[in-house]
């Protein structure tokens, strides 16, 4: 059986999928983009609201195809579109982060992070 917090992980990565994003609940040992990375943030489990309940944050990162600037930047800000509609509303976006170059696999990908956080019950 899953524990709540991977299972929550999951069901997250699901959703994106279904949406047309392809997703890892985890940090693949190869990216292939685009990609949507769920990892644990700093802040990964708090106390949440009531007794009980906590609050885990994950960070969502996005990676475009290499392209020429103007074409990742694009297809970087599509991303982002994309996975906002894909969220369910259980999760809140706390922010985006400023596109950055993200070497991986001999290559850099143009990249942003989305920092997510959303209530559980254990």
């Amino acid at each position: 059986m899953t524990n709540i917090i991977t299972q929550t992980k999951i069901d997250l990565a699901n959703e994106l999928v279904s949406d047309g994003i392809n997703a890892e609940y985890y940090i693949p040992p190869r990216i292939v983009p685009p990609l949507a990375i769920i990892s644990p943030d700093t802040r990964y489990v708090t106390q949440g609201d009531t007794f009980a309940t906590f609050e885990i944050a994950v960070e969502l990162t996005l990676i475009a195809q290499t392209a020429s600037n103007a074409k990742a930047t694009e297809d970087l800000d599509d991303l982002i579109v994309s996975a906002i509609g894909a969220i369910p509303a259980m999760w809140r976006i706390d922010s985006v982060s400023q596109p950055f170059a993200l070497g991986v696999n001999n290559a850099d990908y143009l990249a942003t992070r989305m920092t997510l956080t959303t209530q559980i019950t254990i």
